[in-house]
């Protein structure tokens, strides 16, 4: 499974793992059925009301069914934050290859690709309206789209190259608790210990792991001499107790990490 991987402002590279094919292929199907199912009350709607040939006379099939047809996926992705109702029940999401949520433009950009991502089908109703030429076009155009997105990188469709964004699994691998990140009031914030950017990611992950183990099983040995260490290498002299010590430490990487 290919993954989408993004390093944020706080030096952590988080991972996203990409909708696998078949993830995405049983989203469409669930949409498509949808999409059949309202296309068939629509039409008993309409021939019950006013009778289809009226509602085709006076444009009632194009604007009630035609019309929602064709805008049911960029309407669902702009309004369900980038999920239609197969891809919610599936648990997938469209994303920037940012890692944040795609921008409106982005997913108007999939959506005008469809058509060629999704040529097939259109290929079929131009081939039994005899525009071969056309329909062809179409076809060869679903193919190569078909080729591009099983190539790529991060699986993406024509539409998601253009627009970069891709198709990721909503629920992340971990838990942004698992790493170090920590939200802080970056405006009045003060740093005790700058020299912590001289330890590495690796050095800050140990010490965060630390402290985890500590809050749950009160691990004061392994507490102090990480602690006892870390002001050894930095040269620090403090009075503070280890805990507050290794908990500023973390606190001042984070603040100084997003400079």
């Amino acid at each position: 499974m290919a993954l989408l991987q993004v390093k944020t402002s706080f030096n952590i590279d988080l991972q996203f793992e990409t909708a696998p094919f078949h993830f995405r292929l049983f989203a469409w199907i669930i949409d498509f059925v949808l999409l059949l199912v309202f296309i068939w009350f629509m039409n008993w709607l309409l021939d019950k009301s006013v009778s289809i040939e009226n509602a085709s006379e006076f444009g009632l099939t194009e604007l009630f069914i035609v019309t929602p047809f064709i805008l049911y996926h960029v309407l669902c992705e702009l309004f369900l934050n980038g999920q239609s109702i197969g891809k919610k029940l599936l648990g997938i999401q469209v994303v920037s290859l940012t890692g944040q949520n795609a921008s409106a433009s982005q997913y108007l950009l999939r959506w005008l690709l469809r058509f060629i991502d999704f040529g097939f089908w259109w290929s079929m109703l131009f081939f039994s309206s005899s525009n071969f030429v056309l329909g062809f076009l179409l076809l060869i155009g679903s193919i190569i789209g078909f080729i591009v997105f099983i190539s790529s990188k991060h699986n993406q469709r024509i539409g998601d190259m253009v627009a970069g964004t891709t198709v990721v699994l909503k629920k992340l691998p971990y838990k942004l608790s698992d790493t170090i990140f920590q939200d802080l009031d970056v405006q009045h914030y003060t740093v005790y210990f700058p020299d912590v950017m001289r330890l590495s990611d690796k050095d800050l992950n140990i010490v965060n792991n630390i402290l985890n183990q500590h809050y749950k099983s009160n691990i004061h040995n392994h507490l102090s001499s990480v602690a006892d260490k870390i002001k050894s290498v930095l040269n620090i002299n403090t009075d503070m107790e280890d805990e507050l010590f290794l908990e500023t430490l973390m606190r001042d990487y984070n603040y100084l990490s997003r400079k």
